[in-house]
């Protein structure tokens, strides 16, 4: 056996290609995608490689030399079944073209009433063989001569331990070959999605679907695994039982921050996640609930920032103070005591410097009663953006998050990986530009239909809500 590899732009040029240089016999040991160069831009193509006898080679390319042109290219385009079969009626015409050839040149001689009566009738074909009588008489009827040419038992044999000794090779490189091939690394044909993670077949559609919804494959896989283990296979095979489990998965799974009585609520995330325009919807709701609030800006960096809040809370009737060191979080807490709550907009920064930290630090409240710590980031952020950002800003006691720009995301996803990864609890999503009307609390079930887009499904179905 031989081993020989192709490359084509797609499974189907290179099994064609497999077929029309090897022959129907080539046995396929692996397939894989292979991609030339880097980023999206990176040309993908298909590589086989295949192991093949060379003695079905050479017969392959006998048959082809001895067809006239316009067949050559039909056998080629043939299936591999029709190649092996007119292979095998070609090889069979040569041998009777061969047989009878032989048969021409050679003498024949009688066989006499002599010898007929001394030779052994069991042994009937050996004396016939021995004094070289092509023909034979016909079992069924002694009086007539067998009009199908035969080999002699010499050639059969002949012929016989040919086959015997070709297979005997054949057998014997095949097993150098495997001997080989379980040390080299195993590269088949790709799995069904999701296998290296666990996955059953069944359920490969289901990752699949979930993955391009932008869960993590990790993610994703962890959901199918669990149902695996509670579905039977019949039920494995129901699409509509597992989009079910799934949904009670995603409710069961999405933790949600329901209490917001207390005091004091800080508003910190990064820049361009949306932070300031969070807390005024906020605030807007609150007011809308009858609640006291007061304004209060941290934030020395960003200019014209205290003016953009005063606008706000004049808007909204409230009061607005500017902190600008800690020492001016002593001279105003007296008078907090008469509001319900304290809206405190930070600064936005990565923290990436420990001087970003302890500035942010210094600007906070000066309690530790009645405090809650509202993470503010984009659903258009990356999944490894938002993981780094919240494991910086967990020096600073994050109680939960909010995630805005929900109408520019094409994907939400990543909101589900990120409370599977961190944990952190769900506070509100901000899903545009108004002010109040964008912002709602988070629910379990708001993030399940964002994932599995539910709601745009029966909408577009037209299906009344």
């Amino acid at each position: 056996m031989q081993i020989k590899k192709f490359e084509a732009r797609s499974m189907k040029e290179a099994l064609e290609l497999v077929k029309t240089q090897l022959g129907p016999d080539a046995v396929i040991l692996s397939a894989k995608e292979v991609t030339k160069g880097f980023g999206l831009g990176g040309e993908k193509s298909i590589e086989i490689t295949a192991a093949y006898s060379e003695n079905v080679l050479q017969h392959k390319k006998y048959v082809e030399s001895k067809l006239p042109e316009h067949l050559k290219e039909k056998f080629s385009k043939a299936p591999a079944r029709t190649q092996k079969e007119t292979m095998q009626k070609s090889i069979e015409s040569r041998l009777k073209l061969m047989q009878a050839e032989e048969t021409r040149k050679k003498p024949v001689i009688p066989v006499t009433m002599t010898q007929r009566r001394y030779a052994d009738i069991d042994n009937e074909d050996t004396v016939q063989a021995q004094v070289e009588a092509t023909p034979k008489y016909n079992n069924s009827t002694p009086s007539k001569y067998n009009p199908t040419p035969k080999l002699t038992q010499q050639a059969q044999a002949t012929f016989n331990n040919l086959e015997v000794d070709q297979l005997k090779s054949e057998i014997d490189q095949l097993k150098n070959l495997l001997g080989q091939f379980k040390q080299m690394p195993q590269g088949f044909v790709q799995a069904h999605p999701g296998a290296e993670y666990g996955v059953n077949y069944n359920l490969s559609s289901h990752f699949t679907a979930l993955t391009r919804k932008g869960l993590l494959p990790e993610v994703a896989a962890e959901i199918l695994t669990q149902a695996q283990s509670q579905l039977t296979p019949d039920k494995q095979n129901n699409k509509a039982v597992v989009e079910a489990y799934i949904a009670r998965f995603i409710l069961k799974t999405v933790p949600v921050a329901h209490d917001n009585a207390e005091q004091f609520h800080l508003f910190m995330g990064p820049s361009g996640s949306g932070k300031t325009s969070t807390m005024i919807k906020y605030a807007s709701e609150l007011v809308a609930n009858h609640k006291r609030v007061a304004l209060i800006s941290t934030d020395t960096l960003k200019i014209g920032a205290d003016e953009q809040m005063k606008i706000f809370a004049q808007i909204l009737n409230l009061p607005f103070i500017a902190i600008r060191s800690e020492a001016d979080w002593f001279k105003i807490l007296p008078y907090l005591n008469q509001v319900d709550h304290v809206l405190v907009d930070f600064a936005s920064l990565n923290l990436k410097a420990a001087d970003e930290l302890r500035y942010i630090k210094k600007m906070m409240p000066p309690t530790a009663e009645s405090v809650r710590t509202h993470l503010v980031l984009s659903a258009m952020s990356k999944d490894a953006d938002l993981l780094e950002v919240h494991r910086r800003y967990q020096a600073l006691n994050v109680s939960d998050v909010v995630f805005t720009s929900l109408d520019e995301a094409s994907m939400h996803g990543n909101i589900y990986n990120f409370v599977q990864k961190t944990g952190a609890p769900l506070f509100g999503f901000g899903i545009g530009s108004r002010t109040p009307e964008d912002f709602e609390r988070a629910t379990a079930e708001r993030v399940l239909d964002l994932i599995l887009n539910i709601t745009g499904t029966r909408a577009e179905s037209g299906i009344n809500l």
